[in-house]
């Protein structure tokens, strides 16, 4: 009878012990199986907006059928031509790099012309009906990512012939890993003061304090920047110890809370291999005459350059940024069915 109540006592003991882990891991699945929770960060302007993370811009266009001798069909064409109107506008304003827009570069090249290069498509169109002016509303969208985007289409221009050529095997580094597997990195830059906050770039930097450049259109993938962009940019409230775990939902968070960061993420490290989580690094602060480029610790640069070599996560271009939501984003107010990822 003593032993069985040492026992019972002793498996209570390690119930007790183990049980918050054992719920921790729990949610820790859970929350992988649901998916990264970040909020695109959204560029809203006069005529349209730039979706930072999922790599769209959009323009619109307004046609009012009592400015068009009643006609809907003419009010339609204005609508339209307003929109394409738009798209070329927001185009043109997208920050290529740390010194020009996409209008810059169309000055300094005269191969490049903008309308040539974006292959924008009918997104939206809506007859708005108000008693006093109902008017068309069009939309049009281009992408900056994939085969057609404009990311792809600036790269030769961009890139000098020696890179302009590379492949993954020319530049070496770690084995690739599969995109469900691979780790991201999470740059995290909402600290940074109100006026010196990071702009999104089509092309931006990552460098140290003392000016190393560790990441920039020479030192990655060409089909990785393509398929990717150099980087998401997406707004959201989780803290970098939460982001460290995958962005927990509330239930893993208030469990995180309660383990305490340190001890979860030491149970983390020896509990699992390194693989599908984020690197979460803070920018220091942003450089450039567009403030674009990304400022990091030399210690922080040292721990990317040995993840890198590693997971490629730099060459693969899995970068996320951070922003704060007040330097002209728009946090939650992008209709959900236009923050698909791709």
């Amino acid at each position: 009878m003593t032993r069985l109540l040492e026992q019972r006592e002793w498996f209570s003991k390690s119930l007790f012990v183990l049980l918050p882990l054992i719920l921790f891991c729990l949610f820790c699945a859970l929350a992988w199986a649901a998916g990264v929770k970040f909020l695109p960060f959204v560029e809203k302007l006069p005529k349209g907006k730039i979706d930072w993370e999922n790599g769209y811009f959009y323009g619109t266009g307004l046609g009012y059928p009592h400015l068009n001798d009643g006609s809907k069909a003419r009010a339609l064409k204005v609508a339209q031509a307003q929109a394409l109107s738009a798209i070329l506008q927001v185009a043109s304003g997208l920050r290529v790099d740390d010194r020009r827009v996409l209008a810059d570069l169309e000055k300094e090249r005269v191969v490049i012309q903008i309308k040539a290069m974006i292959q924008y498509e009918p997104y939206e169109q809506e007859f708005v009906q108000k008693e006093r002016a109902p008017f068309y509303q069009v939309t049009y969208r281009a992408p900056m990512r994939g085969v057609t985007g404009l990311t792809q289409k600036l790269l030769p221009y961009l890139r000098s012939p020696v890179h302009a050529g590379d492949s993954p095997v020319d530049k070496g580094g770690g084995a690739e890993t599969s995109d469900d597997q691979a780790p991201w990195l999470v740059l995290d830059a909402r600290g940074l003061s109100r006026d010196s906050q990071v702009q999104p770039a089509l092309f931006p930097k990552i460098i140290t304090d003392k000016g190393d450049v560790l990441f920039d259109v020479t030192t990655v993938d060409e089909d990785a920047l393509a398929r990717r962009g150099m980087a998401r940019y997406v707004v959201t409230d989780t803290s970098r110890e939460e982001m460290a775990f995958g962005l927990l939902p509330q239930g893993a968070r208030d469990l995180l809370r309660f383990l305490g960061p340190s001890r979860a993420m030491a149970e983390e490290k020896a509990g699992r291999k390194r693989q599908g989580k984020f690197v979460v690094k803070d920018v220091a602060q942003a450089k450039g005459l567009m403030k674009t480029n990304l400022v990091i610790s030399e210690a922080d640069a040292a721990d990317i350059r040995e993840e890198d070599a590693s997971s490629q996560i730099l060459k693969k271009c899995r970068v996320i940024v951070a922003v704060s939501s007040s330097i002209g984003g728009i946090e939650g107010g992008f209709p959900t069915h236009l923050a698909r990822r791709r």
